[in-house]
C-alpha cells in the first residue's frame, strides 16, 4: 500500500518489480522505468501507465508491434512542455475509453476522441495558458500547441498510437502509415 505513494527510486522500482507488477507487464514496466524522467515522481504514476496501457491493450482489437506500442502508446512523453508530472493517463482513459470501446479501428476512435476533446477543451490565444496535459484537462483551456499535446495524450490513453508530427500537430498510426489525426470541426481559435 505504501510504495506506490513514494517517489520513484531504485529501491521503489525494485519493490514494484518484485511485488507489484504482473509477469506480462514486467517488460513494459522495465521499458518505462529505464527512462530518467521518472526519478522523484510518484511510483503510482508509473504503475498507472503500465497497468492501464496493458489493460487497454487487451480491450482493443487493433494490433501493434512491440516497439511501436511502447514508443507511441505506452510512453507518456509527448512534448517536454506538455509532459508535466506525467499523471494524465487515468483521467483521460476514464473519460475517453467508454466512448470508443466499440470501435474497430484507430481512425474511428480518433474521430470520437477529437470530437469529445474539442467539446471539453477551449483553445484560446495567449502564452499564459498551461501546456501540461493533466492541467489542460483539469482546467479545460489551453493554447493551440497545448491542444495538440492533450490530443496525442487522449489518443494514447485509449490505445491509438499517436505522436506530434513535424508541424506540431497530432498524427496517428493507421496500421500501415502515419497520417494526420482527424481535426476538430471547429478549428478556428482566433
Amino acid at each position: 500500500l505504501i510504495p506506490p505513494h513514494l517517489g520513484t527510486t531504485e529501491r521503489t522500482l525494485s519493490i514494484a518489480r518484485k511485488y507489484l507488477i504482473q509477469g506480462e507487464e514486467l517488460s513494459d514496466f522495465d521499458f518505462l522505468a529505464a527512462n530518467p524522467i521518472w526519478r522523484g515522481k510518484p511510483l503510482k504514476t508509473l504503475l498507472e501507465h503500465v497497468e492501464l496501457a496493458n489493460y487497454n491493450r487487451e480491450l482493443i482489437n487493433w494490433k501493434l508491434d512491440e516497439q511501436l506500442y511502447r514508443e507511441v502508446v505506452l510512453s507518456p512523453q509527448i512534448d517536454s512542455a506538455a509532459d508535466g508530472e506525467l499523471n494524465w493517463r487515468r483521467p483521460l482513459w476514464e473519460n475517453f475509453y467508454p466512448r470508443i470501446r466499440k470501435e474497430q479501428d484507430p481512425q474511428a476512435a480518433a474521430e470520437i476522441v477529437v470530437r469529445f476533446l474539442r467539446e471539453r477543451v477551449t483553445i484560446a490565444p495567449g502564452n499564459g495558458l498551461s501546456a501540461a496535459v493533466a492541467e489542460i484537462w483539469q482546467r479545460q483551456i489551453t493554447s493551440a500547441r497545448g491542444f495538440e499535446a492533450v490530443y496525442v495524450a487522449a489518443l494514447r490513453s485509449v490505445g491509438v498510437p499517436s505522436r506530434l508530427g513535424t508541424e506540431g500537430r497530432a498524427v496517428f498510426w493507421s496500421g500501415s502509415a502515419w497520417q494526420a489525426a482527424p481535426r476538430p470541426l471547429v478549428e478556428c481559435w482566433k
